[in-house]
């Protein structure tokens, strides 16, 4: 009988030995899972910040499933690989911004995944050169990929400055060819058709416009302008000043022009202001411009306005 519980005991001493064993091993596979899975998360979030801190946009986009919702700071929230890359076209044509990462927190459940961080923002204003900072908290979710790497599926960015909006300092996007629709607009006499071309890189837009006038051949006219900035020329006819700025939200822009001559020792002012503004999702395009002359002058027809309506081909 002691030999039976001596037995037992040394039974009983070895099954704890090797429980103990057993949960020491299971024990560091779990943190040896957890090492390699904070690695991968590591490694997503250096590919992230050099794409970024490169302006490399199909590298970032490689971080991102196709279906990502995307929820940017102040600002409305979309979702879609190819929206999100237009995201970035504007943010990285307007901004050359410095971006740092740091990751606060993660957790694993099976294949998906969530990290919470800081973001700190450093850059300059390519029109400008102002520079701008910005700071903030976001949280990504992630789920895991047939080769074991992890993919954002959901991405939330909250600024610690509420009235920062980057992208609110951002133009729509104007470009494209634009033909005048005549029944719906305002136009200067004698016009049969009208075509705009729009490139627009940013805030800068180089528009090239062709009218077909009756009884006469097109005429063909470009410009150029850089939004939030004014220049000045001299000419042979006086001082030319044009001013662009954003004028109601960022499918809005205002081009004023003014000619200071002078006419038997007296000055004269031309002005003129035109705005641009997009409708019907980025179809319809309105240019709604005005006319103020010097007093004396000729009353141009419509009493110098005009109302051009043109729609996207």
């Amino acid at each position: 009988m002691k030999l039976f519980k001596k037995s037992c005991i040394i039974a009983f001493l070895l099954i704890v030995i090797i429980l103990g064993a057993c949960q020491r091993n299971r024990q560091y596979s779990q943190l040896k899972a957890w090492i390699a899975e904070n690695e991968k998360i590591g490694t997503w979030f250096e590919n992230y910040t050099e794409a970024i801190n490169s302006a490399d946009i199909e590298r970032i986009l490689f971080c991102y499933s196709d279906d990502i919702c995307y929820y940017p700071a102040n600002q409305p929230y979309f979702s879609g690989k190819e929206n999100l890359r237009k995201w970035f076209i504007s943010y990285f044509n307007y901004f050359s911004p410095t971006e740092n990462f740091t990751l606060l927190d993660f957790k694993v459940y099976g294949d998906f995944a969530y990290v919470i961080g800081k973001y700190s923002l450093n850059g300059t204003t390519k029109q400008t050169g102002e520079e701008f900072k910005d700071n903030g908290k976001f949280t990504n979710f992630f789920i895991r990929q047939s080769d074991c790497t992890w993919i954002c599926t959901q991405s939330l960015w909250n600024s610690d400055n509420q009235i920062f909006d980057i992208h609110s300092q951002i133009l729509d996007d104007f470009s494209g060819t634009w033909i005048l629709d005549l029944s719906k607009s305002v136009s200067q006499p004698g016009i049969i058709s009208s075509k705009l071309v729009i490139n627009q890189k940013g805030n800068n837009l180089n528009i090239t416009r062709t009218n077909e006038i009756k009884d006469k051949g097109p005429e063909k006219s470009s410009f150029s302008y850089t939004i939030g900035s004014e220049t000045q020329n001299k000419l042979k006819s006086g001082i030319f000043t044009t001013t662009s700025t954003l004028s109601s939200g960022k499918q809005t822009f205002t081009i004023n022009e003014m000619l200071i001559s002078e006419k038997n020792g007296t000055k004269q002012e031309f002005k003129r202001a035109t705005v641009y503004s997009l409708s019907a999702k980025g179809g319809i395009l309105n240019i709604i411009s005005d006319d103020i002359l010097p007093k004396g002058s000729v009353t141009p027809p419509n009493n110098g306005h005009t109302e051009m309506i043109y729609t996207k081909l």
